[in-house]
């Protein structure tokens, strides 16, 4: 594996320590039932601290925030905002919130950051900064939890749903026959434009082929189309150019064609206080790339097929979501054949059946098949069943039963679920009925949803310790072959430069559970610690419970940098981390856990890669 050499850290700014104190503080006034915090305190990242993601009861996260935090000072609820922070709310995945903390009142205020909040006159000047001032009602103070209600309207409003190819092939048919008013043209701009998309396209066509594949299939190269080009700022869009087409790279779009695009759905880039294709072109092309990887990871995009065990823990948590609507029993062991037919042939007649009903009682005032999308693209089966009493859903079951007895079938009715990808459902049991599997068996041992009743309704009382302990060591067995062969199968060209845990030849785990739970303070918790070792490169993972760590005084934060010997062999606590243990609760342990932490490894790097174009 490759090595990163180690950088002397840059030093830490002069308002170092009232930025802690902001982020302390806006730790405290947070409810940590409902949002969990990734806050980077002294973060080398520019325009953001950290995430906020918000769960429900469940603990099961159901949207995403950026945020920076700012200190207020003056008492006042107002702060200099970079306008920076607008360009970046604009090629983010995720809605980003502007944090002013008081201090001195333990109170902070935010803001949802966003383009109508800066003025066209300011975004085209070369102003630095604006004054934003945060809505009184915005407020967070420990005690009003309205805020919850109103981070997560904004999550789900802002939804990243990636452009089908096919959505917008009528504008880049446009955009391709179009004359180009800049062809022939000698400039120097367009040598910085050359450099941007020559490194682009080196990129999509090598180490992130996945990009090109999702955003631009079939394409030769991708090319720039823009109608504003200045040395602060510029207005763009990229566009594939077909490997049958002969045309060009770079176009210039006069206002009349951009408008007819756009009208076609093509959107444009726009950056209002510089240009960065001439000031950075070979960075801001991985910065691009880095976007467009991100918003793969976000949309759970990747290729999933290759690893039983991942394929095998989806379809049961598939199943044990869906059950009755597949008309399956919960169990332990399934044959793929009958999983093949209840959800490609019970499961749709339910969802068909089950909104004829609902629509011909008017159930919560629904007289139209559309109003039960909610305003999805398809209908949800998760959706819909919660609104169908006992004895109505014994009445469905049997009208699915005699239709698919008269072998009845549903074609073409979309379906689909957020958490639960429907896509992904298909992909995995194709992958695993073309190795010759016939039979599949639980990976975990199963939720026992007596013990709620019994202990309270923290989701950590699902799980016995033992049946927690059996399951980690399930995990953490099949882990280090579970993500190598997604990052295979998804990045092959740096799947070196890609490790599980970075540097790490071994990592010790420890984990804390309790019979019973009663409020958030007793939650479970898990420490990694993670250590280099002399002459060995393959991974090893080694789980304890923590009363064993009594005789490995080593499993301590102390050792950090020290030498020490472990079985025989020289080892270095390098890093680690520890919190609360929650992935063994959600329903994709597994499958949730290796797209963090490969969006993490991603992250770093983009940022080597973006380090090296400095040097």
């Amino acid at each position: 594996m490759r090595k990163t050499k180690t950088q002397r850290a840059a030093p830490y700014s002069h308002t170092d320590e009232q930025e802690t104190l902001a982020i302390d503080t806006f730790r405290h006034l947070i409810d940590h039932e409902k949002v969990k915090l990734d806050i980077k305190e002294r973060d080398k990242y520019p325009n953001i601290d950290g995430y906020v993601e918000l769960v429900d009861e469940f603990r099961v996260p159901i949207g995403k925030l950026e945020v920076q935090i700012k200190k207020l000072s003056h008492d006042e609820q107002k702060i200099q905002c970079p306008v920076s922070l607008f360009s970046y709310s604009e090629t983010t995945c995720n809605p980003v919130l502007l944090i002013g903390v008081d201090i001195k009142q333990k109170k902070a205020y935010w803001v949802h950051v966003k383009k109508d909040l800066i003025s066209e006159s300011i975004a085209v000047s070369n102003q630095k900064t604006k004054v934003i001032s945060f809505p009184v009602n915005n407020i967070l103070d420990g005690k009003d939890t309205k805020y919850i209600m109103e981070w997560k309207k904004i999550a789900e409003s802002y939804q990243i749903k990636i452009q089908e190819f096919s959505k917008l092939e009528d504008a880049y048919l446009k955009l391709s026959e179009s004359s180009n008013p800049a062809l022939g043209i000698d400039r120097k701009d367009f040598r910085d434009i050359h450099i941007f998309l020559d490194e682009i396209n080196t990129l999509l066509d090598g180490k992130f082929s996945i990009v090109k594949k999702i955003f631009y299939p079939n394409a030769w190269k991708v090319g720039l189309a823009y109608y504003r080009y200045e040395d602060n700022n510029i207005s763009y869009t990229l566009y594939p150019i077909a490997l049958s087409k002969n045309d060009v790279q770079i176009k210039e779009v006069d206002t009349l064609l951009r408008k007819q695009l756009e009208n076609k759905g093509l959107g444009w880039t726009g950056h209002f206080v510089e240009n960065p294709i001439k000031l950075r072109p070979k960075e801001y092309a991985i910065e691009i790339v880095e976007s467009k990887t991100l918003r793969i990871l976000e949309n759970k995009l990747l290729n999933h097929s290759g690893n039983e065990f991942l394929a095998k823990e989806f379809i049961f948590a598939f199943i044990d979501k869906f059950f009755q609507q597949l008309g399956l029993n919960k169990k332990d062991k399934y044959a793929l054949d009958d999983i093949e037919k209840a959800f490609f042939q019970y499961l749709p007649i339910w969802v068909d059946e089950t909104i004829k009903f609902m629509v011909r009682i008017q159930r919560n005032n629904v007289t139209s098949y559309t109003a039960l999308l909610y305003g999805k693209p398809y209908f949800d089966p998760d959706m819909l069943i919660h609104q169908i009493m006992h004895d109505e859903r014994k009445q469905i079951e049997q009208k699915v039963t005699e239709r698919i007895r008269q072998k009845d079938s549903i074609l073409g009715i979309p379906l689909g679920n957020d958490r639960f990808p429907f896509g992904i459902f298909a992909e995995l049991l194709s992958f695993l009925k073309s190795k010759g599997i016939e039979q599949i068996s639980r990976v975990y041992s199963p939720r026992d949803y007596s013990r709620l009743r019994e202990r309270g309704g923290w989701v950590w009382n699902i799980f016995s310790p033992d049946a927690v302990e059996t399951n980690l060591k399930m995990f953490f067995d099949n882990l280090p072959k579970v993500y190598n062969d997604v990052v295979l199968q998804n990045f092959p060209k740096i799947a070196e430069e890609l490790p599980l845990f970075g540097d790490a030849s071994r990592i010790i785990i420890l984990f804390n559970v309790k019979e019973e739970y009663k409020t958030y303070r007793d939650a479970p918790t898990i420490s990694f610690f993670h250590f280099e070792t002399e002459k060995q490169d393959s991974l090893e993972i080694e789980i304890y419970r923590k009363e064993e760590s009594k005789e490995m005084p080593y499993l301590s934060w102390e050792y950090l940098g020290k030498d020490i010997e472990i079985k025989g062999k020289k080892h270095r606590l390098i890093s680690g981390s520890e919190g609360v243990l929650d992935f063994i609760y959600d329903y994709l342990p597994m499958f949730n856990f290796v797209y963090k932490i490969l969006e993490e490894n991603l992250k770093g790097y983009f940022n080597s890669l973006r380090g090296s174009q400095k040097t």
